[in-house]
């Protein structure tokens, strides 16, 4: 079971591919920072976090994710970002 895991579905709600990785690129943790502080004034939000899950997941494509569950989607960024947090802590600020 790896740490980062997406499933994509099919019509009939089984699971049709998974997406998993537990190698985040360094890239993408920082974008994970740079997101949340800017996340609040992005008009956008939602189009924010489908780039960010695709930077995720190597071959992910815009017609997967909306495939997925919206709550795995989310709960996905939210680890990511919580993982991102601790590397900029005020002790690495």
């Amino acid at each position: 079971m790896a740490e980062f895991e997406l499933n994509i579905y099919g019509e009939n709600d089984e699971i049709i591919k998974k997406y998993e990785t537990n190698h985040i690129r360094w890239k993408v943790f920082l974008n994970a920072i740079d997101l949340e502080e800017t996340l609040k004034d992005q008009p956008n939000e939602s189009e924010a976090i489908s780039s960010f899950v695709k930077s995720m997941f190597v071959g992910l494509t815009d017609e997967e994710l909306e495939q997925a569950d919206g709550l795995d989607v989310l709960n996905t960024f939210k680890q990511l970002v919580a993982k991102a947090r601790k590397i900029k802590s005020s002790k690495n600020a």
